[in-house]
């Protein structure tokens, strides 16, 4: 079943935010591996990587989306506008959704359900030891991976985690 691309029209049903195609090239120019072959096979990653990027990310999206709940994904956005107050045309699918797509679909290319892993310790190990090696967590340790790359890349777009509004003033 071939990939349907996002285009800037808040589509009902797009899954990806980039084609295998263009995360293929993404990976060279940025030192990264994402085989465009077998076909499904990334296909599969972009959606999972796209699903992964609305559902970790999506409360602090500005703006709100174009279609509504019309549209399968959470771009194009309508009223949205980046940390330094630049307006995001509504037809547009920021360049840096597209770069955090294609490093969440190499990650999860290489190791297929890394974006979502099943967790089991839920903070609760105190230390755990096997030779040489030990690992003691804090009670308060976030129990879920902390994807830096991908944080980075979303940065610019962001509005904080309280929820708080990101806006421009006018003079007028």
């Amino acid at each position: 079943m071939a990939l349907t691309v996002e285009a800037g029209t808040g589509a009902a049903d797009s899954e990806s935010y980039v084609s295998v195609a263009d995360c293929a090239a993404w990976a060279v120019k940025h030192g990264k591996t994402f085989p465009s072959s077998p076909a499904a096979t990334a296909e599969a990653a972009l959606r999972r990587a796209t699903a992964f990027i609305d559902a970790a990310y999506r409360a602090r999206f500005p703006g709100r989306r174009l279609n509504g709940r019309d549209q399968a994904l959470e771009w194009p956005r309508i009223e949205a506008v980046d940390r330094d107050g630049e307006d995001i045309a509504s037809d547009e699918v920021p360049a840096e959704i597209v770069a955090a797509t294609c490093e969440a679909a190499v990650r999860e290319l290489a190791s297929p359900g890394s974006l979502a892993p099943d967790l089991k310790r839920g903070g609760a190990i105190k230390s755990v030891k096997a030779g040489s090696v030990a690992v003691d967590f804090m009670s308060n340790a976030p129990a879920e991976t902390t994807f830096k790359a991908i944080d980075q890349a979303l940065a610019p777009l962001l509005t904080s985690t309280s929820g708080g509004l990101v806006g421009r003033a006018v003079r007028g």
